[in-house]
């Protein structure tokens, strides 16, 4: 197992498109470690310099205690040297080769004898239950068979790391979710380090042992699924991870009830000397539930409550969704049922004070 290290990496396209900003990270060993944010935000890119398809323009990679790259140093590594293994989000397998043609292509590049090819291959072939299909084309295969042999291939050359770039986003629904646990499986059977690219936060918070959350090419968080999704650090990976969003209420015209707001959650927390230091407040939907609208509260209640209007209730299956409408804002409230509300009808959101998350001005945890 191989750890890595990216230590201030700067990547630019062009003068005014700098695509990773001063990005820091260090993936453990033996560790499954996504990538996680929008399109755009430098995932791909990181991923790209790890592997030495792209190079960096400053900073330093270090993977296994060895340098690969460094303009500082003149150091770099060729991708072929570096031991990886690389799965694109399109298969990119030879049409014309066979499954087992196909597993077999890196090896023969390595000059690895034929006995020994053939043992690979079919170790490879029968973890990922392909063996079957060794003798098949590309092209009479289906998504999720031909994404296992995708991984077949590079598992075959037995790489220190494997690099994961958006493998499943070409699937359906059913197929993500099968293929999501092979990946998991398969990480806990060879305890490879794997760093995984995706702007799907389910894959993300269900396969990975840490998450880095990049906006705009810088790092906003990097922790374990859960200290995510429970202690976002700052606002944007609140609202970027969970689904329905986590719910804001911004501060910057406190007036009226989100002034009144402000005050009880000031006081609440011991903040009452630094509330101008308070942006905004979040709260998941889960956390939230409705009452009458003509509910009193009580004294010593640890909750706040807003008073809105159903906008629309949302089933889901197993759960359902409300939204709530308060003055010019949309909150959502995720329920087992609806409790019987309907749309129109005058309601308060009630929020137990635990679950409240504060942010600073500069959208960080307070």
């Amino acid at each position: 197992m191989t750890d890595i290290y990216l230590e201030r990496i700067v990547k630019r396209f062009g003068p005014d498109a700098l695509a990773v900003d001063d990005f820091s990270l260090h993936v453990a060993p033996g560790s499954f470690v996504c990538l996680l944010g929008p399109s755009g935000c430098g995932k791909t890119t990181t991923l790209r310099m790890i592997s030495g398809l792209e190079r960096v323009d400053s900073g330093v990679v270090t993977i296994g205690g060895e340098v690969f790259d460094s303009p500082q140093q003149n150091i770099f590594v060729k991708p072929e040297n570096r031991r990886l293994g690389l799965v694109f989000q399109s298969y990119a397998l030879w049409p014309h080769m066979t499954v087992e043609e196909n597993v077999e292509f890196g090896l023969k590049m390595q000059r690895v004898d034929k006995e020994e090819r053939t043992k690979i291959i079919t170790g490879s072939l029968n973890l990922l239950r392909m063996e079957s299909y060794r003798k098949r084309y590309p092209a009479q295969l289906s998504g999720g068979q031909q994404q296992r042999v995708a991984l077949a291939r590079m598992l075959a050359v037995q790489p220190h790391i494997l690099l994961l770039d958006e493998p499943l986003s070409n699937l359906d629904a059913a197929l993500r979710l099968q293929m999501r646990s092979e990946l998991k499986s398969l990480h806990e059977r060879l305890g490879n380090t794997i760093v995984f690219v995706t702007h799907d936060q389910l894959e993300a918070m269900s396969l990975a042992t840490h998450v880095a959350v990049m906006n705009e090419g810088r790092l906003e968080q990097y922790a374990d699924p859960m200290t995510i999704y429970q202690k976002p650090a700052t606002d944007f990976v609140a609202t970027f991870v969970g689904s329905p969003p986590m719910n804001m209420v911004e501060f910057s015209d406190a007036t009226g009830w989100r002034g009144r707001l402000l005050e009880q959650v000031a006081q609440s927390y011991d903040l009452a000397d630094r509330k101008d230091r308070i942006g905004k407040i979040g709260f998941r939907p889960e956390a939230v539930s409705l009452v009458s609208a003509r509910a009193e509260k009580k004294e010593g209640s640890k909750e706040i409550k807003i008073a809105g209007r159903v906008k629309a209730v949302l089933p889901t299956g197993p759960e359902v969704v409300i939204s709530v409408v308060v003055e010019e804002s949309e909150y959502y409230v995720v329920a087992p049922t609806n409790g019987g509300v309907e749309n129109g009808e005058s309601v308060q959101l009630v929020v137990p004070l635990e679950h409240i998350h504060i942010f600073d001005r500069q959208g960080m945890r307070l």
